[in-house]
């Protein structure tokens, strides 16, 4: 790791320009952006410290929103709530200080690479706890075991920093205060540890993220009572996650279809395939859920499929329906030696038209046909039915009639 460059704080035209518009309070920028721009690495996530309580930083907030014609709102409870400024390009949050002072605030954060503070707007740069040190040797250390016990979220938190940051390893000690908290994570707060999560599955080495999760005994932890967690299926499939990207996808168009379905279904297959009203709490957005559990539950399916006759695989389109391409994503991660891009070109080609094919016969016409009331019977009789025109058994009313006759028996046992 290459020696800390301070000066690259101090030429950041960005920061200056920030701490004009707040009207030149006293501040200190913390946290990520800090860590990031001393790494060489682009961010638009600044997170500002100053002095007195939320009514106080109000008036910088509000100066600031004005210069970047954005709103100012707040975030959080109680001794957490923060203002926030957001634009298309940047986010800002001002923390009050309320009654710590500066070491204190420093000494209650996460890692030591996240607790160096910067003050605004030429320096110096206030380092309390050895996090200098620890970026330039590449070392992912917790400032202290409480921090991690008082918000479990951290703990998944630094798996994400693993996958985010290659260069870094994590210190042995930090990684056993986790994994004697691990437990814990079971009980953090839903919708933060989807937040987390979600993160962690947009990193560049997501193989390395889900290696530290199963390393440090968080994957296991985060299964809700209703699900199970199926480690020997995650363990020996960890190289899928290496394929979760572009470069290295068998079938890029899918993968981008998908958006963030396939690496997510890959940890709901981790859970053993959840239903997707059981991870309503994590706020993750509901397409994307759906997607996803469902290409997690259609992973077995798809990769027997993949090498059957047209119409097996016109059956997956249809059932799969709009989360197909997540299905076809995932599956391709798992297993890459099939022919994926056979499967999408029959999507492309006639996707739409095999989820939700044009109806042969109404329900009337196929209760008159097989003598049966509406009930469960029928509903499972039209289903049938819409199966046997996709593989292309039946392609006219007439013909779907004679079938159904053909397998009365069969539909209505």
């Amino acid at each position: 790791m290459p020696q800390v460059d301070v000066s690259t704080l101090e030429r950041d035209l960005l920061l200056r320009g920030v701490w004009e518009g707040l009207g030149t309070p006293q501040c200190h920028l913390a946290g990520g952006y800090v860590r990031d721009l001393l790494l060489g690495r682009e961010s638009a996530d600044l997170d500002l410290v100053l002095p007195g309580d939320l009514e106080a930083v109000r008036g910088p907030a509000r100066r600031l929103a004005a210069r970047l014609d954005a709103g100012a709102h707040v975030l959080g409870r109680d001794e957490k709530r923060v203002w926030r400024i957001e634009t298309t390009a940047l986010k800002v949050e001002l923390w009050p200080l309320g009654k710590l002072d500066l070491t204190q605030d420093i000494r209650r954060r996460d890692f030591t690479c996240n607790a160096l503070m910067w003050q605004m707007p030429e320096g110096p740069l206030v380092d309390r706890v050895g996090g200098i040190q620890d970026l330039e040797t590449g070392t992912l250390r917790a400032v202290k075991k409480k921090n991690l016990e008082n918000d479990p979220v951290r703990l998944v938190r630094a798996a994400r920093f693993l996958a985010q940051f290659p260069d870094f390893d994590i210190d042995e000690r930090t990684a056993d205060w986790i994994r004697s908290l691990a437990p814990r994570v079971g009980r953090a707060p839903s919708e933060r540890l989807g937040q987390e999560l979600m993160k962690l599955l947009t990193v560049s080495d997501l193989e390395r993220g889900f290696r530290a999760l199963l390393d440090l005994g968080l994957l296991q932890r985060m299964v809700r009572p209703a699900t199970r967690f199926d480690g020997g299926w995650i363990t020996a499939n960890l190289g899928a996650a290496s394929r979760m990207q572009p470069l290295t996808h068998p079938n890029r168009a899918a993968l981008h279809a998908a958006g963030g379905a396939a690496p997510l279904a890959m940890l709901l297959r981790a859970w053993g395939s959840p239903h997707p009203d059981a991870l309503a709490g994590y706020a993750w957005p509901r397409t994307l859920r759906l997607h996803a559990a469902r290409a997690a539950a259609f992973l077995d399916e798809s990769l027997t499929t993949v090498d059957s006759p047209a119409a097996d695989r016109r059956i997956v389109i249809h059932r799969a329906g709009d989360a197909f391409p997540a299905a076809l994503a995932f599956a391709a991660a798992v297993e890459p030696d099939h022919d994926w891009g056979r499967w999408w070109r029959q999507w492309r080609a006639r996707g739409s038209e095999l989820v939700n094919p044009e109806p042969l016969l109404t329900g009337a016409e196929v209760s008159a046909a097989l003598g049966i009331s509406p009930g469960p019977a029928l509903g499972r009789a039209v289903n049938v039915l819409t199966e046997a025109q996709v593989r292309g058994e039946i392609r006219t009313a007439g013909g779907a009639r004679r079938w159904l006759r053909r397998n009365v028996e069969t539909i209505v046992r």
